[in-house]
């Protein structure tokens, strides 16, 4: 079976996990990252350094880039994480922020919308992880709250509208088999950018099998109109490939 991903990390891992269990890896990512340069956001850095209320995290990989940035203009921003009521958006960044000695003082499901009944009573100041975009709904469930929102973007998302082309062309001339999405952002911007998404929607939903990371992932397909084959809810790329598997024999059995 020829198995798509239309992730930008993570791709070597993806590929060998895939041949390991007998698929046959494609690669088609459609986005692109990169970072913020740390003087657009120096002054809200250095705001952060002199302490917080509240800090809430989306991502991992966001919170390290954090840490990075601050290493970077001469502050250690651990102390004043420290020192923060702490929470996370989902399980990645609860691991990354355990593993750095902060443990989350609560932990959402993976979704924005879940972090709002978590949020403490302000004032106060709340710094708030972005990933790749703006959050209206949690700065403004924030600042209802009484905080001074202080959002951090330490990088930012664009899409790969050569990789969106090349899989768009795959998926219609019948080349893929199923294909893998691990980040909302990375439906999103397919869609949005697709030459013909009402095509993309039909072949996603009869001959291509989607496969999704985690719930959010999962639910921003459906917002496209597509029903996912498998949805992994650990979040995990080898779990979410290995339940894919099963769900295969099952389909066939």
């Amino acid at each position: 079976m020829r198995l798509a991903y239309a992730g930008l990390r993570r791709k070597e891992e993806f590929k060998a996990l895939a041949e390991k269990l007998g698929f046959t890896p494609l690669l088609f990512p459609v986005q692109a990252t990169e970072k913020v340069p740390v003087p657009e956001y120096r002054d809200h850095l250095r705001a952060l350094a002199q302490g917080v209320d509240l800090f809430v995290a989306t991502t991992g990989v966001g919170v390290k880039d954090l840490l990075e940035a601050g290493k970077a203009l001469g502050l250690d921003l651990r102390k004043p994480l420290k020192g923060a009521f702490r929470l996370t958006r989902g399980a990645k960044a609860a691991r990354t922020l355990r593993e750095l000695g902060l443990p989350p003082h609560a932990v959402g499901d993976g979704t924005s919308k879940s972090l709002l009944p978590l949020l403490p009573q302000g004032p106060g100041k709340a710094a708030l992880q972005l990933y790749g975009k703006p959050l209206p709904l949690l700065e403004n469930a924030l600042a209802e709250r009484g905080y001074r929102v202080l959002p951090l973007m330490p990088y930012r998302h664009l899409p790969d509208l050569e990789g969106i082309l090349r899989l768009e062309e795959a998926l219609l001339g019948g080349e893929v088999d199923a294909l893998a999405f691990v980040a909302a952002i990375q439906v999103e911007f397919l869609f949005e950018e697709a030459k013909d998404p009402k095509a993309l929607k039909e072949v996603l939903n009869t001959r291509v099998k989607p496969l999704a990371v985690g719930r959010v992932t999962a639910d921003a397909l459906r917002e496209w109109g597509v029903s996912p084959f498998y949805v992994d809810e650990t979040e995990r790329l080898g779990s979410m490939l290995q339940g894919f598997r099963k769900a295969l024999q099952k389909e066939v059995a």
